[in-house]
């Protein structure tokens, strides 16, 4: 989480920031590669690369008090 805030509708709204990460693999064989360009250098193949993202956000406060 970082100290920006942005205002919304006249109340101060802190901005969360998600970690995200990125890995790149072969369909058929499980081969991680670091990037697109990097699977390309070994011969392979836009179409036979499978992108998984996993993002982490810290907890939020879904019970807020409403009005």
């Amino acid at each position: 989480m970082t100290d920006k805030t942005v205002t919304l509708d006249g109340k101060e709204v802190p901005v969360i920031t998600a970690d995200v990460k990125t890995t790149l693999k072969h369909k058929k064989t499980g081969t991680v590669y670091s990037s697109v360009e990097d699977a390309a250098s070994f011969g392979v193949k836009k179409e036979e690369l499978q992108q998984d993202v996993l993002v982490k956000l810290p907890k939020l406060d879904l019970f807020a008090k409403t009005k």
